[in-house]
């Protein structure tokens, strides 16, 4: 069959290249070289998964030191104020006791 020859020769297939060994070679560099691209994908994907959890625990940490340092601030200002509330109160009972003696001590010489 002439025919079926040359139809197989423009479709790019040479005929009896199973039995011959013919692109062989090719094969196997195509294939090698696909091998290698699934190897790059497999080690890009990887990497970008190891990112994405530094990423993460990057985030969480800024996070819980944010959380900490709003909680150590409102502490301290709690404290502030009730010792600045503890202090008021001191100086206004020890004036109002101060007054009062001041008082029985003049009505009294008087």
């Amino acid at each position: 069959m002439p025919g079926g020859k040359v139809r197989a020769m423009r479709a790019g297939n040479k005929p009896g290249w199973k039995h011959t060994g013919e692109g062989k070679a090719e094969r196997r560099l195509v294939e090698d070289i696909l091998f290698s691209c699934v190897i790059i994908i497999k080690v890009v994907v990887v990497t970008l998964i190891v990112v994405e959890a530094v990423v993460v625990v990057v985030v969480v940490v800024v996070v819980v030191v944010v959380v900490v340092v709003v909680v150590v601030v409102v502490v301290v200002v709690v404290v502030v104020v009730v010792v600045v509330v503890v202090v008021v109160v001191v100086v206004v009972v020890v004036v109002v006791v101060v007054v009062e003696v001041v008082v029985r001590v003049a009505a009294s010489t008087f």
